[in-house]
């Protein structure tokens, strides 16, 4: 199968998760290329992520210096294998090891709605429609429906209970609050 073709099966799963349809995780592929595949999902991920970086210093009030290209993408590089390396021995610890393979698919191609849904915010913002209030408002939106949904994904990728999925959420956040303060 082509990558086309792969990514549209995954995101199609994909967007079963996002509406909240937890039998969408039955529907990844699970085999071993299909693993390795879900990584290429950050050549979707990349693009929206860089947008939402730079507009998003741009666009900040007062606005700040834009992050360079190469340091975002290093950090999405490093991040994009840091969690999934980390997870094969946290999966383990809280007694869902055998769902490791599972998650992590759907944790990368869900990358690519959550990353996507801010986009929206920072184009209604570039644009003037919405004002910086306004804009925020809708960003800490985003940023909750994003957080829920890596909940969701853990929560039932795993087959954990809701605080184990919290926590994981909780870590996952962390990781990335810490490595933007590298770049």
């Amino acid at each position: 199968m082509s990558f086309a073709i792969d990514a549209l099966r995954a995101l199609k799963a994909s967007w079963r998760l996002i509406g909240l349809d937890k039998q969408g995780i039955r529907n990844f592929d699970l085999s071993e290329k299909a693993f390795w595949t879900s990584f290429k999902a950050f050549f979707l991920v990349a693009p929206l992520y860089l947008y939402s970086s730079v507009m998003g210093a741009r666009l900040s009030i007062p606005p700040q210096e834009e992050p360079s290209l190469f340091g975002t993408l290093a950090l999405l590089a490093l991040l994009w294998v840091l969690w999934p390396w980390m997870m094969i021995y946290i999966s383990q610890q809280v007694g869902a090891g055998r769902k490791y393979v599972r998650y992590i698919i759907a944790y990368n191609w869900t990358s690519v709605f959550i990353v996507a849904a801010i986009i929206p915010v920072l184009v209604l913002r570039q644009f003037g429609i919405a004002g910086p209030g306004l804009a925020a408002l809708l960003s800490l939106v985003v940023i909750g429906w994003s957080l829920f949904i890596r909940w969701f994904v853990a929560r039932h990728g795993l087959e954990v209970n809701a605080p184990v999925a919290a926590a994981l959420v909780a870590g996952d956040l962390a990781l990335s609050i810490a490595g933007s303060a590298l770049v």
